[in-house]
């Protein structure tokens, strides 16, 4: 199930983060972490079964 999701910047890490002063890397680890929590909620099986 997990295969199904997946986090990926969009258009892509540069771009997201980029800027006049990017966030420290700390914080796009902080973010990218949240991401993969919420990727996994997302792929996890719900109480009666279905996905």
């Amino acid at each position: 199930m997990l295969s199904e999701w997946r986090w990926e910047y969009e258009p892509e890490e540069a771009h997201v983060v980029g800027g006049g002063t990017p966030p420290p890397p700390a914080f796009i680890a902080e973010v990218e972490q949240r991401a993969d929590d919420v990727v996994r909620a997302a792929s996890a099986l719900r109480l009666d079964g279905t996905t």
